[in-house]
């Protein structure tokens, strides 16, 4: 049996926990190599330079010998950025189950929080009906620092009007799982993004959930 946390918010990281992007994510990489000419990259290896924040991970998935791969980078991206942005602000949908979870924790008086290292703007939660929910979301616009730097979830944390120990992150890469240490939260991996169990095994969460939807007993829902 699940012994129930008493804690009185919980923090999400947005993309692979909330949003199911990271297959969009990948779609948009093959495109660049296709634009650039590069043969297609396996998804563990899309998947892995997402996990750790890297901040070029597009570039690294050109072979080492590809003339001025910044260039081609910047050109494709230049052309398709705004197109890459609609589909992701406009046809992600939610986790399964996150958004009913989502309300149920409302409903029962948890402040709710995003900390993530996308843009605060996030159309797609007005588009699930879930943003008023929320009492703080803290995008990349906002902090110096980004996961796996701690800075996201304590400003977030400081939206709820919570200390540390009140509250949860979630999240599914190690940069989630490492931020939320960091900051002093009780931290739950979910398999529902870029990594697999072995890997966020490696960070030792204090839970790993097969999704946000699992996060009910946990809670007394």
């Amino acid at each position: 049996m699940t012994k129930p946390l008493r804690v009185k918010g919980v923090i999400f990281d947005v993309d692979g926990t909330l949003a199911d992007s990271v297959g969009m994510f990948y779609e948009v990489a093959l495109e660049v190599l296709q634009l650039a000419g590069v043969p297609p990259a396996p998804k563990e290896q899309v998947y892995e330079l997402m996990r750790v924040g890297d901040d070029n991970p597009l570039e690294k998935l050109f072979p080492p010998d590809y003339p001025n791969p910044a260039a081609t980078l910047k050109r494709i991206v230049d052309e398709r950025m705004s197109e890459w942005m609609r589909r992701y602000h406009y046809e992600t949908e939610a986790v399964p189950g996150s958004v009913e979870l989502l309300h149920e924790l409302a409903a029962k008086g948890l402040r709710l929080g995003i900390a993530t290292s996308s843009g605060r703007a996030l159309p797609f939660l007005d588009q699930w009906g879930v943003r008023h929910l929320f009492h703080g979301i803290v995008g990349r616009e906002d902090v110096e620092s980004r996961k796996p730097h701690p800075e996201p979830i304590l400003k977030c944390l400081g939206h709820l009007a919570l200390d540390p120990h009140e509250a949860i992150y979630i999240g599914d890469s190690p940069i989630d799982i490492r931020a939320g240490k960091a900051a002093g939260l009780y931290t739950i991996g979910v398999l529902t993004g870029t990594s697999p169990q072995e890997v966020l095994s490696l960070e030792s969460p204090d839970h790993i959930l097969d999704s946000v939807a699992e996060l009910r007993p946990f809670l007394l829902l």
